[in-house]
């Protein structure tokens, strides 16, 4: 041994080479070979590390054939074509065309298939497609501490679809049901979930797809991965001629005559009636797959995709509609009556969904309430339905329910939240189910559609304290021989048109005119100001000023607010007022169920008053908060005797 140490040492360890190479456990120096500190003495004693393996878990007709062939194109990954298949078909004695080809192929026993995936070969990464069924009762752990996991999956329509022109097609066999419980135990046995991709994004965008999937698995993307030549692999299992003729004339995902997302520009035959309830059966676990999948850029809408995080949505900042976020919203259940079926559900609030067939989506056609919730209670409720009803029946709808049955559903709701304060709810009652795109409400096929969304949600104390601005946009509010003003409709183009105009402005939210160019109201929010006059004595009095309610929704926190400007003894008129009054005010705000009353400070980027909120504004702020801790603690009893009374 070349050591330069001392001649002591050096018989020491030539002794102990000796005695190390008669046992084999010292390789011969090689004097061809240079030696340096790191150079092993004991070669034997370091085996090669096993590679890590990437189990990939898919259902069938999943590309998952052309992104092994990706895999494929890498210089550090060996690729294996679904290894447990005859394991899967020994245990289990499902048939196949090809069920002896496998059986004499491949080794039925899984632990000696885990084995040889972890053995070491030239590459650093071991690629394993595998069916998800396949794994059977196979335990995560059985694949080793070196392992990896990810998922793909495909919309069941297209699986169903294809794989039904081969082999009959059941939930087992799409692997929906053992891919979501793969992706459960993965959730629950790491830290970082499982990564889940799917396979239209693969075919849309595989460059970013690919990038993201390698950079969950810890894997350097590679260019080499988006093509592959054309043809048989020799990894390709003795059950290719059935199934990859496909993949075989692909170049890549997309590419080429009959690959991967070719059946999109042959076109596709519809799906065979009997096989409508599978799909139905795929698609609830699709759904939550789908969700949890890494997503590329590419496939998001606008170039971003929102999760339901809620720190990751934008939020509206200004206004009276200002709010903090609340993850708790993210897990809510929304209460849903379906017009067709009758039937009356809490659905989850990421699972809360309408037909695109729905005559509120289609056209608007509909009538909505907003509702606070405090201390349990839904305040005003009485007030709140019977402007719900009166919108119904002022477009026609019958919502097939009393108002105390409605608000019942309402409590509902909120206690499958477990509910109690600072709770804002959109209650929604739109006219149904269309059987296709028309604007005739006779075609409608059932009762009206409810959704009941309860949220954490109040108003952030910014604009309360600071005030908001407007301003005046050229859209104005038409009289009711145009569309009612009076209804709280979905239709609120008119009212969003005012809102972008003055969002262009800077400003909060928009003052809108009526038809004579008098004041009316704002595109979300009543509105009033506050002028004062020297009276005879020549003492300065204060008035409050509110738009007359011919152009404008009569709002609920605008009526309390008459109300209480008497009972304070402030004084209080509605008349019709200008652009020009509105500047001379000394004080100005707005009223609305989330935000109460928020004072206004500025009007076109004129100073209202001092530029701050006034003292009027602050007492009747004061007054209305009371009032609603008045009104919760008289309780849902009285609320729901006077909604039910009334009609």
């Amino acid at each position: 041994v070349r050591c330069n140490i001392t001649c002591t040492c050096r018989l020491f360890w030539s002794t102990l080479g000796v005695g190390l190479l008669c046992k084999g456990l010292l390789t011969p120096l090689d004097n061809n070979r240079t030696y340096t500190m790191d150079t092993p003495i004991c070669e034997g004693s370091r085996p090669a590390p096993p590679p890590i393996t990437v189990h990939c878990w898919s259902g069938p007709r999943c590309v998952s054939t052309a992104l092994m062939y990706s895999f494929r194109q890498r210089s550090d990954t060996k690729v294996v074509d679904e290894p447990l298949y005859a394991s899967y078909l020994a245990r289990t004695g499902a048939e196949r065309p090809y069920r002896d080809l496998v059986l004499n192929a491949q080794s039925t026993s899984a632990a000696e298939v885990i084995q040889s995936l972890n053995e070491p070969h030239a590459g650093k990464f071991t690629f394993a497609k595998h069916m998800a069924k396949h794994r059977l009762d196979i335990p995560l752990t059985a694949f080793g501490p070196a392992s990896k996991h990810m998922l793909l999956v495909r919309h069941p329509l297209a699986v169903i679809r294809s794989f039904s022109k081969v082999l009959p097609a059941t939930l087992e066999e799409t692997c929906y049901p053992a891919l979501l419980s793969l992706a459960s135990e993965l959730r629950t046995s790491s830290r970082h979930g499982v990564p889940i991709i799917l396979s239209e994004d693969l075919v849309r965008d595989a460059e970013g797809t690919l990038s993201l999937l390698c950079c969950a698995l810890g894997m350097a993307p590679d260019p080499a991965m988006l093509d592959w030549e054309v043809g048989p692999k020799p990894e390709d299992g003795p059950w290719a001629p059935w199934w990859y003729a496909g993949s075989h004339a692909s170049t890549g995902f997309g590419k080429g005559g009959g690959g991967p997302g070719a059946s999109a520009v042959k076109g596709r035959t519809p799906l065979d009636p009997t096989l409508r309830p599978l799909l139905e059966e795929c698609q609830a676990l699709y759904a939550v797959l789908s969700r949890r999948a890494l997503r590329p850029r590419s496939a998001r809408p606008g170039g971003g995709l929102l999760s339901l995080d809620s720190g990751a949505c934008p939020v509206h900042r200004g206004g009276t509609h200002e709010y903090a976020p609340d993850s708790r919203n993210d897990d809510t259940l929304v209460g849903m009556r379906d017009g067709v079926t009758g039937s009356f559900d809490q659905v989850w609030r990421p699972a809360a969904t309408v037909s695109v067939l729905e005559s509120g989506f289609l056209l608007g056609d509909g009538v909505w309430e907003g509702l606070r919730l405090l201390n349990g209670v839904v305040l005003f409720a009485d007030r709140h339905l019977a402007r719900l009803f009166e919108g119904a029946a002022g477009i026609g709808m019958s919502i097939g329910m009393t108002p105390e049955q409605l608000l019942r559903l309402v409590y509902a709701t909120v206690d499958a939240n477990a509910m109690q304060t600072g709770v804002h709810i959109r209650l929604m009652v739109t006219r149904g189910l269309k059987p296709t795109p028309y604007q005739n409400p006779k075609t409608t096929i059932g009762l009206p559609t409810i959704v009941i969304i309860p949220e954490y949600k109040e108003a952030a104390p910014g604009p309360q304290e600071d005030g908001i601005s407007l301003f005046t946009c050229h859209v104005r509010r038409g009289p009711p021989d145009v569309q009612d003003p009076g209804w709280n409709s979905h239709s609120k183009l008119n009212c969003i048109s005012a809102c972008i105009q003055a969002s262009a402005a800077g400003a909060d939210e928009a003052l809108m005119l009526d038809p004579h160019g008098f004041v009316a109201t704002c595109n979300s929010t009543n509105f009033f100001i506050i002028r004062s006059h020297i009276d005879i004595r020549g003492e300065r009095q204060c008035q409050v000023w509110a738009p007359t309610p011919r152009y404008q929704m009569p709002g609920i926190t605008r009526a309390s607010v008459l109300g209480l400007c008497e009972q304070e003894g402030i004084p209080c008129r509605e008349l019709d007022f200008t652009v020009t009054q509105v500047y001379g005010a000394d004080e100005a705000f707005v009223t609305g169920t989330f935000g109460g009353l928020t004072p206004v400070v500025r009007v076109d980027g004129r100073r209202i008053g001092r530029g701050s909120p006034g003292p009027t504004t602050l007492r009747l702020q004061a007054a209305y908060a009371a009032l609603c801790l008045s009104e919760a603690e008289r309780g849902r009893v009285r609320t729901l005797h006077v909604a039910c009374s009334e009609w």
